[in-house]
């Protein structure tokens, strides 16, 4: 079957040559009247039309009817919509491409919309005009959202907004999502890799404190090896099958595919809501982290098998267990002269120390994960333990001292 994607009026492109054709015509409901003048003299056309004319709705459409018939071709003669046709045909037809692969893994609004219906996650909408906002608080289950670039990393550029917040004209075009907040207070990071159709290494880290709430809580962020693996192996096999599910859905067969995935989680209910996912390996020394609790060289191992066929093959499927807690502490800048900083002899027990302020220089306040003023990286033998470490950490942190000017 030929699906065409079309938003205007059949007329325009004489639509009414597809009668009688393999094919079948996805358009919005507003343009129903003119479909049914147009076949008003018994003429059959396959019509299917939606209320919201939207990437997601789009998909989930397209995926039903995939389930029962072969696509042939997803084509468009809109202007508007050549990116999006051409990712749908290269998604359901084709089976991806490495740049499609990329935009999934990348660009928001495609992550979310191909994965409606497969995983949980927030409503969502793109924003394209204000009639968009309107539309997503109409459905939203939340009082407050998040405002997202379609394209960035490290909590840069994410806004949370309520109900009856008014947006500036500069968020309307069509570089930004809007997502409902999600109230769990827990999240996991996932990291390793998958090779063909199997993930190959896989290991769960996660946050102290959701990294948005740092910025107006702890004033520093920090990951550790998850909690999960001492006291709920259930939701770790959950988290590991939804982590397969997007694989299968986003990657090329034939690729090794790193991955850093966030979750938002609930040990008690055993529920898992999906964040996002980048097609590489998480920051905060997560690869470090790795090897300090695995003993795995994940960067080593990754690069042998870009650049050898050869190279060795690990069981897939497999959940590997910590020998260690490991853990990156990250302090944010505070804004002012820097007047002192701690004595590196107070982290002698620290596995891995940088101090990236010195005094006499001036500093603003951290706007996002990556601008520190400290990174430390510890690794413990056990919860008592790494609860002594970070007690000795939050007491240092306190010898950063600067001066408002």
């Amino acid at each position: 079957m030929h699906i065409v994607l079309f938003r205007y009026s059949p007329n325009v492109i004489k639509l009414e040559c597809l009668v009688g054709k393999n094919a079948l015509i996805i358009a919005p409901r507003r343009q129903i009247e003119k479909y049914e003048s147009l076949l008003s003299d018994g003429k059959k056309i396959n019509v299917i039309y939606l209320e919201d004319y939207s990437l997601p709705n789009l998909v989930l459409e397209i995926r039903r009817l995939a389930k029962t018939t072969k696509i042939d071709s997803i084509t468009t003669l809109c202007e508007e919509d050549m990116d999006i046709a051409g990712l749908l045909h290269n998604h359901f037809v084709d089976k991806n491409s490495v740049l499609a692969s990329n935009l999934f893994f990348k660009d928001k609004y495609y992550m979310r919309s191909f994965l409606i219906g497969l995983v949980e996650q927030p409503y969502f909408k793109l924003l394209e005009k204000p009639k968009d906002l309107d539309i997503f608080w109409k459905n939203c289950r939340s009082d407050s959202a998040l405002v997202k670039p379609r394209n960035s990393a490290a909590t840069i550029g994410i806004k949370r907004v309520f109900k009856n917040d008014i947006l500036d004209d500069e968020y309307f075009n069509k570089q930004y999502i809007i997502e409902e907040y999600i109230s769990l207070k827990n999240m996991l990071t996932c990291d390793g890799y998958s090779v063909l159709n199997g993930i190959s290494r896989f290991y769960v880290h996660e946050y102290e404190q959701l990294l948005l709430e740092t910025f107006t809580n702890s004033r520093y962020y920090l990951v550790r090896t998850s909690y999960l693996y001492n006291s709920n192996n259930s939701l770790l096999k959950k988290t590991f099958d939804a982590c397969k599910i997007i694989l299968n859905t986003f990657s090329v067969y034939h690729e090794i595919t790193p991955f850093h995935f966030e979750w938002f989680y609930d040990s008690i209910d055993n529920r898992i809501i999906f964040c996002e996912v980048g097609k590489r390996f998480g920051g905060g020394n997560i690869p470090q982290l790795i090897f300090d609790s695995f003993n795995v060289d994940i960067l080593e191992e990754y690069w042998s098998l870009i650049c050898d066929k050869n190279s060795k093959k690990f069981k897939k499927n497999v959940i590997a267990i910590p020998n260690k807690i490991s853990a990156t502490y990250a302090l944010y800048n505070k804004t002012g002269l820097v007047e002192s900083i701690p004595n590196l002899e107070e982290l002698d027990w620290a596995d891995e120390v940088k101090i990236f302020i010195k005094p006499g220089e001036r500093r603003v306040e951290s706007q996002n994960v990556t601008e520190n003023a400290m990174q430390v990286r510890f690794v413990s033998n056990n919860e008592k333990d790494y609860r002594k470490k970070l007690s000795r950490l939050r007491k240092i942190s306190t010898e950063f001292v600067y001066k408002n000017e």
